[in-house]
């Protein structure tokens, strides 16, 4: 549930330090790099969705997140949460999180996850770059390592809101593959979506034309080899096929069951600002 919640030096020292640490791309490293923005145009410039994760089945959390279109092209991503009901007696956590990212390239510009546990609150700060990423992250938990600059060299590493609107971009057309290497806190992960096809789901009453995507995350490891995920094992999300492509339902097969996210209901849409 926590991964669902998560819903990132100077810069100069960053680039150069980059050209001394990274190999010699090949792989999935250009796979990352050739993704563009698509020709879809971008969501409402003024969104809101509520949706609500659950874990077997089980209703255990909900969040709130929206969307904002601001001057030149920036917008915000906000995402406020937390556990509730039975779930919030054994396991207490009210996350908020902000990112900023540029419509151009839909590329993340800084990002701020706080995240309050019943003893402790962990605060982490992200600025990304061409080359990657810098992460600060701060807990008040007993025992915490000082909180320090971490550098992340992977460039086109985005943030989950950037990259979410960056694959929404694509013409998602059946058989799509896209690749991306997402920051949402901590580590780096590739994930990799593939457009498996058409259909109709059932929710809120209705019957939904959506698009079909299957998830595969691997960890990004120091040495840029990648990892099988340590919780995750498989993933399957699906997205209204319509103007909005909003993600009407989540499914992720975990080490522990089956956790899903559902949009509650109709997002709240403002005006496209120009």
């Amino acid at each position: 549930m926590r991964r669902l919640l998560r819903a990132s030096l100077p810069a100069t020292v960053l680039l150069v330090s980059v050209a001394a640490v990274l190999p010699a791309w090949g792989g999935w490293q250009d796979d990352v790099l050739a993704i563009r923005p698509g020709t879809t145009p971008p969501p409402p410039s003024d969104l809101t969705a509520r949706y609500v994760f659950g874990w077997s089945g089980i209703e255990a959390a909900e969040a709130e997140v929206k969307l904002r279109r601001g001057d030149g092209g920036m917008w915000t991503a906000t995402v406020q949460g937390g556990t509730t009901g039975f779930a919030r007696s054994l396991w207490k956590l009210d996350a908020d999180y902000e990112a900023v990212l540029s419509e151009q390239d839909w590329r993340s510009v800084t990002s701020r996850l706080v995240e309050r546990y019943a003893r402790y609150t962990t605060d982490e700060k992200t600025e990304f770059r061409p080359g990657g990423a810098r992460s600060w992250r701060e807990s008040t938990r007993e025992g915490a390592k000082p909180p320090k600059w971490k550098n992340f060299y992977v460039p086109g590493l985005r943030d989950i809101a950037a990259a979410l609107l960056l694959a929404r971009s694509q013409p998602l057309a059946n058989g799509d593959r896209i690749t991306l290497a997402v920051f949402p806190g901590q580590w780096m992960y590739l994930v990799r979506i593939k457009v498996a096809g058409r259909g109709k789901i059932r929710w809120q009453g209705k019957n939904r034309d959506v698009i079909r995507a299957t998830l595969q995350i691997d960890s990004i490891n120091k040495d840029y080899t990648l990892s099988p995920h340590r919780k995750f094992q498989r993933g399957t999300v699906w997205v209204s096929d319509d103007d909005l492509r909003i993600p009407l339902r989540v499914e992720v097969k975990v080490f522990v069951g089956h956790v899903f996210a559902e949009l509650a209901r109709e997002p709240a849409v403002g005006a496209q600002k120009q």
